[in-house]
């Protein structure tokens, strides 16, 4: 079946975000909650950090916001109006599109509009590469028909989502009930024999092979991807020796919309090298890399910390005074390595949990591809 296609902004308003005054953000919930980029998107909506008195630009109930920097083409539904920063475009398709069926197309075509992004530190597209793209039109009813196929299979994409994150949720609750009631709290710095952040001027290393070199983009919540990883030739000076890893530091993103992700070097990433926009944090031996890792990931542990740090910055950024000067419950390494070690075993069954929300992804992403070829 051959259906008309148009551009996107021929059947869609696109509306950008503009970044608000630096003078008006804050914590306190006072004016707008700003969606700056695709850090604040969880799920399908918006989970906001800060608030802005001063917004230049406002999404509507029911428009897609879509992210134009960094995660190029993530996307989440406006259940409210928020104020849009630069990282983000709100989108309202015409009536001629079912805004389900507008949904399931942008997420058919994400890595597309990924493709088109420019920039030598963040990615990111304009209103004209978002509006270029080209959208098939059939007719509503057919539209309504695609989206409710694609819903029921996104339905039970969701529900092995919420399966894992209950694993995570276990893994916080244990924590606090392992946690002996006794345990001080400690400022970080006493427990770090080094800390530090990879340099500028990287890419001019970069190498098809070689050694890995990890990004911001790269450091997930608790884990490394390795899905578009990119190597150096690294140059043999005391900068590449002094932001070289080594097993047992934890990554920690120190600037940018993916602050505060922090994951524990895995083995074989023994001997990497990080940018700027990544910090080594490399505990002493009172302190296990795993246990700590964990802390920082959890809001309410070093998450509420790194947003804290951040309150009235314009940019968002970590310094090294800030990060150790994090509090942190230290337990005896027995208390730590029975943490961990049942950390490990919860890690087994997210493991599982994540094989089999594969195979639906696998599926959903067929019919996509035949959904939007006419074929389904």
């Amino acid at each position: 079946m051959t259906w008309a296609t148009k551009r996107l902004d021929e059947v869609c308003s696109i509306v950008m975000g503009q970044a608000p005054p630096g003078e008006g953000y804050n914590l306190d919930g006072l004016g707008w909650p700003l969606v700056a980029g695709p850090g604040d998107f969880e799920g399908d909506r918006p989970v906001v950090k800060k608030f802005t008195k001063h917004a230049a630009k406002l999404s509507q109930r029911g428009q897609i916001i879509l992210g134009v920097r960094a995660s190029i083409g993530a996307k989440v539904w406006s259940d409210r109006i928020y104020a849009l920063g630069r990282g983000v475009a709100a989108l309202t398709p015409a009536q001629e599109v079912e805004s389900r069926y507008l949904w399931h197309w942008l997420t058919w075509c994400a890595p597309d509009l990924s493709a088109k992004g420019k920039g030598a530190t963040f990615k990111q597209v304009n209103r004209q590469d978002i509006g270029e793209m080209e959208v098939p039109v059939p007719g509503l009813a057919e539209q309504r028909r695609i989206a409710d196929v694609l819903d029921r299979v996104d339905a039970l994409r969701a529900k092995r989502r919420e399966a894992e994150a209950a694993v995570a949720g276990l893994a916080r609750g244990m924590f606090w009930e392992w946690l002996p009631l006794s345990t001080p709290e400690v400022a970080l710095g006493e427990h770090l024999d080094f800390v530090t952040s990879g340099g500028r001027g990287w890419a001019r290393y970069y190498s098809s092979a070689g050694h890995r070199f990890i990004r911001s983009l790269d450091v997930r919540m608790q884990e490394i991807d390795s899905g578009e990883a990119a190597y150096v030739d690294p140059p043999d000076n005391a900068e590449a020796r002094r932001t070289r890893t080594k097993m047992g530091d934890v990554l920690l993103t120190i600037t940018g919309s993916r602050i505060g992700r922090v994951a524990p070097l895995p083995r074989s990433l023994d001997g990497s090298f990080v940018s700027q926009h990544v910090a080594i944090l490399r505990p002493s031996p009172r302190l296990r890399p795993e246990f700590l890792s964990f802390f920082l990931g959890m809001e309410d542990g070093g998450q509420r910390q790194i947003l804290q740090a951040q309150y009235g910055q314009t940019k968002p950024g970590l310094n090294f005074e800030q990060i150790r000067a994090f509090m942190i419950p230290v337990p005896s390494l027995d208390v730590q390595d029975d943490f961990c070690n049942r950390l490990n075993g919860l890690r087994d069954l997210k493991v599982v949990q994540r094989r089999a929300l594969g195979e639906l992804d696998a599926l959903f992403a067929s019919l996509q591809h035949r959904a939007f070829r006419g074929e389904l």
